[in-house]
């Protein structure tokens, strides 16, 4: 998600891990992955709720694969870039960075939370799932999905820099450890507190794996794709079996190894890099424009899975990378994706317009 977990640039510009834009291109295509996954789980389960889908065993399977491992991988990314930008902490330093940090996850987070409620409102007697002042409410203290990972990303924000100022790396890391699997079988009254138990093992994996990545390293295909395998093997008998909460968080910590040792052995995906950039984008409205062109193939009388598979693919992806490039030209619209950068272009533009007046 690009201002989410930004891909800046690292001194070590080497391995071919850096692109043109100096970005980490393995990590935005591991981001690019991870999103397509979200869309795609969240259409299966539209289409599931429509009473449109005819594989219901087959896609009910996706649908749990899928959330194995996709949230806590966009987690692990979301830390690996927090340890490659951060400064050595200071309190002047962390007020800083809090403040940033929560301007620039609330705007995007109250504004489309609350835009997705109000289309939904608008159209209860279409959509899957009616939303009302409880679900408004809710941004408080229960968020929905897809927005409580913005949500959850903030709590983690707000406490992982403390919590590095008082434990070693090693230490913070077996804390969030323990704290999963408390969080497995107690939940408490505190969406904040729930997200960074449930959570944040996943960021702080994310850490390590940017302090010392090259150990993890597992650069041949064969060895990979057994591991893929595998990985299918196990989860297919947990799923038929046993779902034990246990086996399924180290599923999502193998899940997480193998997507970064993939996507570091790609140096090109053509799919991927239609999007890769406006993952942030597609997070925040696939879910509108999904619901969209499902509401209008069913006006029309349309039925057919597959069409409103891909038709709904396509609108969820493309259609928010449409509407980003079109915001691209419109400055100040950008300011609902990313306000602190968008503020900063407006007062550079301002400051430009004045010397060249003077």
């Amino acid at each position: 998600m690009e201002n989410i977990i930004k891909s800046e640039v690292v001194n070590n510009k080497n391995n071919n891990e850096i692109c043109n834009e100096d970005r980490i291109l393995w990590v935005d295509y591991v981001k690019a992955f991870a999103c397509f996954l979200v869309v795609l789980g969240h259409l299966i389960q539209s289409l599931q709720a429509a009473n449109i889908d005819n594989y219901i065993s087959i896609t009910t399977f996706i649908n749990w694969f899928i959330y194995l491992f996709h949230m806590p991988l966009f987690m692990c990314m979301s830390g690996f870039l927090y340890c490659k930008t951060k400064k050595e902490f200071t309190w002047e330093y962390y007020k800083k960075f809090e403040i940033k940090k929560i301007i620039n996850l609330l705007v995007p987070y109250v504004t489309f939370y609350l835009l997705f409620i109000t289309i939904n409102m608008i159209f209860s007697s279409s959509v899957n799932n009616a939303r009302g002042i409880k679900d408004i409410l809710g941004i408080f203290n229960n968020p929905i999905a897809p927005y409580w990972f913005l949500y959850a990303l903030l709590s983690i924000f707000l406490v992982v820099p403390l919590l590095e100022k008082i434990f070693s790396n090693k230490m913070l890391f077996v804390i969030f450890i323990i704290l999963k699997l408390i969080s497995i079988f107690i939940k408490t009254p505190i969406y904040a507190i729930n997200s960074i138990m449930s959570y944040g093992v996943y960021f702080y994996l994310g850490i390590f794996i940017s302090k010392d990545n090259k150990k993890l390293d597992m650069k041949n295909g064969i060895i990979n794709f057994i591991l893929v395998i595998l990985y299918l093997s196990i989860a297919l008998v947990t799923y038929k079996f046993k779902q034990n909460n246990y086996l399924k968080a180290l599923l999502a910590f193998a899940g997480i190894y193998i997507c970064v040792n993939i996507f570091k052995t790609i140096k090109k995906s053509r799919v991927l890099d239609t999007f890769k950039r406006y993952t942030f984008q597609i997070f925040l409205l696939h879910t509108i424009f999904a619901a969209g062109i499902r509401i209008v193939l069913l006006k029309l009388g349309i039925i057919n899975y597959w069409i409103h598979f891909i038709l709904g693919l396509l609108f969820s992806i493309y259609i928010p990378v449409i509407v980003s490039k079109i915001s691209e030209k419109i400055v100040y619209t950008q300011f609902f994706f990313y306000p602190l950068k968008t503020a900063e272009k407006l007062k550079e533009r301002k400051t430009k317009n004045e010397s060249e007046k003077a």
